[in-house]
Formats: C-alpha cells, structure tokens, sequence
C-alpha cells in the first residue's frame, strides 16, 4: 500500500474535477471576527510591553499612476489583517492600557463618491468595529486640525511607547516621529517615548495561518488552477506569450480575482530563463518551452504556481530530461516540509537532486560530492526554492538564520499551519558557457503550494498535472479545439 504521502506528492492522472462554482468566489472575505481575534492578539501583546504602550497602524498609501489617476488601490497587509478596513487615508489606534480601538477614516463626501464610491465615514468604522472613530479632512491624513488629526497627536503624545506598523508611507511616517521625538526625526534621543518595529511582531503572527486563512487560500489555489488550465490548454493555438498571460489573467478575474498576486511571468524559449520575465510580448517559437508563473489573490490571499510545458503538446528529449529532473527534485523538497524540520532541509533536498542530475547529463561534471559542496549547480538554480506565501506572496515571517546555500535564512522549524511554495528549476540560457547547444535555450521551473500540517506535506495545487505525460496529455487536447 502507497504511503499517505505518497497520495499527496502524486499528480493527478486527470485533473480533477475544479471545486470552484460556476460563477466563481467574488467579493469573498474573511469575517469581522477574523480581524478582532488578530486586534486582541496584538493588545494582549502591547499590554505586555508596559503601561503607556499604543500601536499605530496606516493603511497604504495611494499610488499614482500617471498623470490624471491611481493605480488600483490594495490595502496594506498588515493594516488589513488587524481591521479588515480596505479604504485609503485610513488609521489605526490601539491602547494597550484600555484596550480601546480607534479609526481615523477619510469623511464622507457626496461629490468624490460620485468618482471613487461609498467611504466608511465614522458610522461605518464603528459598524467594522471600531470603538470610536474619527475624520480627517478631505485630503488630509494626520496633518491637520481635523478631528482625527487631533485625536492622533493626543494619543501620540500620551504614550510612553508606540509600536509602530510603518509602510513606507514617508510623510505620515515623519509626522509621528516628529510627535515622539520633539526635537526632530534626525535626533530621536531627544524625547522620553520607545518606538517599537511593529512589523516584526505582525509578522509572527502571520507566520502560522488560521483555519480561515488557510481557507482562503484554497479558493485562491483553486482559482490559479483554473487560470492555468486555461492557459495550457490554450497554448496550441497561441502564438504569442501575451496571449498565454491573457488567458491565465482573463480567467482568474472572471472567477473573482480583482488582483493578481503578483506580475505574471510567461516566458517561451529562452524568455523562460529569465527569473522574474516583465515583457511576456515576445512570439512563441515552434518546439519552445512556456514557463508561466501566475497567481491570482481571492479576498486579499495569494497563491503561486509556476508550470512549464511544451508549447506543441511534446517535451523534446533534452526538454524531458530536464523537466524529469525538477520534478523530481521539487518531490524530494516537498517530503522535507514536514514539522520539525528546518526551512532549508528541503533546499538541500531539491539542490542535491539537481546537483547530481546534471552531473548525470553532463552538464556538470566532477565528483558528485564535490560539485554538491561547492555548489557549482546554483549557476543552473540561483534562487531559493521556497517562501512564506499568505497576504503578500512572499508573506511575512522570519526564516531563521542563513547559511552557505542560501544566506537568507533556512534554519527556522516548520510548524503545522505554514504555508510555502516548493519551486526548483533549471534555467540555461542561450550561450551558456561550456554547455551544449542542446540544451540551451530552456527554462524550466515547477512550483506548487505546500500546506504543513502534523501528518506531514499537503499539496494544495496538485490538481494541476505535474507530470511529464499528464502535462502533454493536458496541452494537446487544446490540439483538438484548433
């Protein structure tokens, strides 16, 4: 009998059939529930520094886009995992003494809802539970002598301590500073508060995920599936790498996606070496690979899946071998993510089968110990091969400390409710120095996301084939709709 983990690592024959409605999941979020649990979290947290102790949240900041309107606006992470407010020109008060928790909120304004839709206004921060609730003025955002204005530098200038949530947002940053620090931004010293990173301290929280959240990322797995379903299928019929982006894109946003987790990556041929490709304009050569990864964000959660294939429906000899091989290695990194082991156990996993695979192929060549140890793969395989995914796609959380391999981090253990991305790769790009022609040219990457649990790894996207055979069978009935 298969081991249980076994079922898990094993790719679907067939796809199975896609959990997501018809319809799909739009405007699903988490409940008002969700966020006090996280606000209590974070209070209980705060009262423990000490008497006097305040956090200060502020949402993101508006990004221009051009010269007569914005981008699309996202809220920040952590602002919205502690409100669940998704409004700009927003802020968040918490006192660790009273426990009280306050919004200063945009007000409400007939002529720009008419542009942009209905604001939150005090009745509607109080409706997200917010114990009491302030205004600023239009525009304004803790630089004026509006009622929430007011409200911010009595609360400010009352503290003893403020844990501060900075999102890079500079001009609010410097007006809180400027409050602690009566003397002025460039002398700290000069006031008797502490000022606390609370960033550190959301990101551990963060790091093990809810039930709920771990919820919302399926949906947000499934529909990614979906979007790459489509555009394998699709790929026959396609010539050019934009058209595979649009059919991954147009289906995630039919199915509710309003954002994408993060720029899609859809490179053939050579295009599929380049790690984070931007353009994905360029024609799809006969024979070529696509590597396409893309990830959809359902109720502000993301996901990211990474698949390579055969543009025709048939790997090349040299294309299979080498797609074998990733699989392989992405199996072996997904069998390390169990609890207990630390983060970088699965690195040496996948990097070791790399390792040893192009020394078979003689693409590599030496003692496989020693090209191992001197790490003469990572010139094939330059990145990590796993990260935190959750309410940013690299998501928050410490990854313990670095080593050789990779200097970023790796010793920190797993524990049931993270979640991460397996994604091993080989990239050799045209001109590779030493390398035979034949195997220049291709980009290979696969990745999956990996739920951990105390019965070991589960695969949330291994609906989507992974299999050599599955992955051609899968692109070539896009060959009968032509």
């Amino acid at each position: 009998m298969r081991s249980a983990l076994a079922l898990l690592l094993a790719a679907p024959a067939l796809v199975a059939q896609s959990p997501v409605p018809p319809g799909g999941w739009h405007h699903v979020r988490l409940p008002a529930s969700f966020f006090a649990g996280n606000r209590a979290r974070l209070l209980q947290a705060i009262k423990a520094m000490g008497p006097g102790t305040i956090a200060v949240l502020k949402s993101m900041p508006v990004q221009p886009a051009n010269g007569d309107g914005d981008r699309a606006y996202r809220q920040d992470s952590d602002f919205y995992y502690f409100t669940g407010v998704e409004e700009e020109n927003s802020v968040a008060l918490l006192d660790g003494d009273t426990g009280k928790y306050t919004l200063l909120v945009q007000p409400r304004d007939p002529r720009m809802e008419t542009w942009t839709g209905p604001r939150l206004g005090v009745e509607g921060a109080k409706a997200l539970g917010a114990d009491e609730a302030f205004t600023f003025n239009e525009g304004e955002t803790g630089k004026g002598d509006s009622p929430a204005d007011k409200e911010l530098q009595k609360t400010l200038r009352a503290a003893k301590r403020i844990v501060f949530m900075d999102n890079l947002d500079m001009p609010f940053r410097d007006r809180v500073l400027d409050v602690a620090y009566p003397k002025g931004t460039t002398n700290w010293g000069g006031g008797d508060k502490i000022l606390v990173d609370g960033r550190a301290m959301s990101a551990e929280m963060r790091s093990i995920k809810q039930p709920a959240e771990i919820e919302m990322i399926k949906k947000a797995v499934e529909v990614s599936i979906e979007g790459h379903l489509a555009a394998m299928k699709g790929s026959p019929r396609f010539t050019n790498e934009g058209q595979v982006a649009g059919a991954f894109e147009g289906t995630v946003r039919s199915l509710g996606a309003r954002f994408l987790a993060y720029e899609t990556i859809a490179g053939a041929g050579n295009d599929g070496c380049t790690l984070h490709y931007p353009f994905n304009d360029q024609p799809i050569a006969p024979g070529s690979l696509i590597l396409m990864d893309a990830g959809a964000e359902l109720g502000f959660y993301t996901s990211d899946i990474t698949r390579t294939w055969p543009a025709n429906g048939t790997f090349s000899p040299e294309q299979r071998k080498l797609y074998d091989l990733v699989l392989k290695a992405q199996d072996a990194g997904i069998a390390e993510m169990k609890p207990g082991n630390p983060h970088i156990a699965s690195m040496y996993a996948a990097g070791r089968i790399i390792s040893d695979g192009l020394v078979d192929l003689g693409i590599l060549k030496g003692d496989k110990d020693e090209v191992f140890k001197k790490m003469e793969w990572k010139r094939f395989l330059p990145h990590g091969v796993s990260h935190w995914i959750g309410l940013d796609v690299h998501d928050a959380g410490s990854y313990g400390q670095g080593d050789a391999i990779y200097r970023r981090g790796g010793s920190r253990k797993l524990e049931p409710g993270m979640l991460l991305t397996m994604e091993p790769g080989i990239y050799i790009p045209k001109g590779a120095e030493g390398v035979d022609p034949k195997w220049q040219g291709i980009g290979i990457r696969i990745e999956d996301d990996i739920l951990v649990t105390k019965d070991g790894p589960v695969n949330l996207s291994a609906r989507l084939p992974r299999k050599a055979e599955d992955v051609e069978r899968l692109v070539r009935e896009g060959l009968k709709k032509r």
